[in-house]
């Protein structure tokens, strides 16, 4: 089950609870969001990973959703963004006398890029509410490609780099 409506668990993960999270568009025109930690129900990225392989749809647009925030688009392409990967993060800056702390959360989308030399990697830090950098790349390592979601029979799927690290983890 993916979330294609902006619910009340949505507009509370959002509005309340304020929580980073993200909408993606699908080539099969419907919108996802993240609702992260719905009762019951495993991580978002993870049943979404499972559907675009099920109905043969893959991510065309990721966008920031966060309350305040403006919209912002981490990656875009009509005919879809093949080696796609999301993850969310937060963290707590502490001071050492055990004062006023601050809490960031991170929404960081990587992109495997066309010739599968390296990943994209765009990093959105709130309340900053901007990108830390551009564009980052980085190499790629087994833990992202597995959790990235491909179009079915994907060249970037079958590309030598991106089967050897793969395979080597199901060793």
């Amino acid at each position: 089950m993916i979330c294609t409506t902006r619910d009340g668990y949505m507009r509370k993960l959002i509005h309340t609870d304020l929580m980073i999270s993200w909408k993606i568009k699908l080539s099969n025109g419907l919108d996802v969001y993240g609702d992260y930690d719905r009762p019951g129900l495993d991580n978002p990225w993870y049943r979404l990973k499972d559907y675009c392989k099920e109905n043969d749809t893959i991510p065309t647009r990721v966008e920031l959703h966060m309350f305040g925030a403006p919209q912002k688009v981490f990656f875009e392409n009509e005919d879809g963004l093949d080696g796609i990967m999301i993850m969310r993060g937060i963290a707590k800056d502490q001071s050492m006398g055990g004062g006023h702390s601050q809490s960031f959360q991170t929404l960081t989308v990587s992109h495997l890029k066309d010739d599968c030399s390296c990943i994209d990697v765009r990093k959105y830090t709130w309340p900053i509410n901007d990108f830390e950098q551009d564009v980052q790349t980085r190499s790629l390592t087994t833990d992202n490609l597995i959790n990235m979601i491909f179009k079915n029979d994907s060249e970037k799927f079958k590309h030598p780099d991106v089967q050897e690290l793969i395979n080597g983890a199901a060793v």
